[in-house]
Parts: structure tokens; C-alpha cells; sequence
């Protein structure tokens, strides 16, 4: 009986840090296209398709914690865990046709400089409320996969780690842009894309 609380009160924090992340997730996604589209980055809105695909990562690891950990029936002898990598090769495959597309993109506007998104001052500061938020979701994160010993957790944190790197490109490319290198948000955007996928 004992064991059974434990390990429902194991599941509930797993699942908690997750719905957790994939709020703000979904916060730093909209804000991030919004910041972008109307400041005029390719970086902030690469970054910010980056963000919805860590939504839907958080929302197959939600579901490998509630289908995974079921028992085994009889139609599924050995268990339900394969519902995790079906979901997992169907995001996969989404983000690398997004990433594709944002490449075809910037690359068509690099080829055109007429058509280069200049970012103005503000998209500086949403990339470092991305990098913050990223951060401390990692910190958050890794702490409870810690707690509980879930290796999908500790992976998810270093995810999160990885999307605070994302914005930190994010920034560096913006910032150049500001200095005066024109091409600097385009590259940003692609090596993001690249990230994505």
C-alpha cells in the first residue's frame, strides 16, 4: 500500500515539473513569435517555433508518464512504453519539416537582402527573458528528476538547458544586427532552425 502512495506521489511531482514547463513553454512561445513578427527577427521567431516544439516534447513526456508506466495487458505483453517513441518519431519528423522551412526562408532573404529582417531593441530583451526562463526551468527541473530518479526528467532538463543556448544565439544575433551586421539574425534563425531540428 505503501509502496503504491509512493509511487503515485512520484508520478504526481513528474507530472507537476512537466505541466509546469510546458506553460512556460507555451508563455515564451507566444510571446517569442509575437516579439518577433512585430520586431522584425527571424531569430526571436525561429526561437520562438523552438519553444513549441519543447510544448509538444513536454506533452509526449506527459504522456510516456501516464501511458508508459501502465502494467502490461494482453494486447500489450510487454508493456506500454512504445507509445513514447511512436510519439517521439512523430514530433521528430514535424520539427525537421518546420526546421527545413524556416531554412528555405531565411536562406531565400539572405539571397535577397532587400528582404533581411532588421530586429529592433525590444526582441533583445524577450531573448533574455527566454534565456531566464530556460534556465531556471532547467534548474527546477533537474532538481525533481534528482528527487525522483527519472532519467526522462534529467533529460528534460538538460533540454531545457539546451533551449536556454538556443536564446543565448538568439541574442548574440540580434545584438550583431544592432552593431551593425546585417546578416547576423539570419544566421542566428538558421543555426536555430538547425537546433530545431
Amino acid at each position: 500500500m505503501n509502496g503504491t502512495f509512493n509511487a503515485d506521489q512520484l508520478a504526481r511531482q513528474k507530472s507537476r515539473v512537466t505541466v509546469i514547463g510546458a506553460l512556460v513553454n507555451l508563455f515564451l512561445t507566444a510571446i517569442k513569435i509575437f516579439f518577433g513578427i512585430i520586431g522584425h527577427s527571424a531569430a526571436l521567431i525561429a526561437d520562438g517555433i523552438h519553444s513549441l516544439s519543447d510544448l509538444l516534447s513536454d506533452l509526449v513526456v506527459l504522456m510516456a508518464i501516464k501511458l508508459g508506466g501502465r502494467e502490461a495487458d494482453y494486447n500489450h505483453p510487454y508493456g506500454h512504453r512504445r507509445f513514447e517513441t511512436i510519439a517521439t518519431v512523430a514530433l521528430g519528423g514535424g520539427l525537421i519539416l518546420i526546421a527545413g522551412g524556416i531554412s528555405v526562408d531565411v536562406g531565400e532573404r539572405i539571397l535577397h537582402p532587400s528582404h533581411l529582417l532588421i530586429p529592433d531593441k525590444n526582441t533583445l530583451g524577450i531573448a533574455m527573458i527566454s534565456i531566464l526562463a530556460n534556465e531556471w526551468l532547467y534548474q527546477y527541473t533537474k532538481r525533481i528528476g534528482k528527487q525522483t530518479r527519472s532519467k526522462l526528467l534529467l533529460a528534460n532538463a538538460w533540454h531545457h538547458r539546451s533551449d536556454a543556448l538556443s536564446s543565448v544565439v538568439v541574442l548574440i544575433g540580434i545584438g550583431a544586427v544592432l552593431a551593425g551586421y546585417t546578416y547576423a539574425d539570419a544566421i542566428a534563425a538558421i543555426i536555430v532552425a538547425l537546433m530545431v531540428a
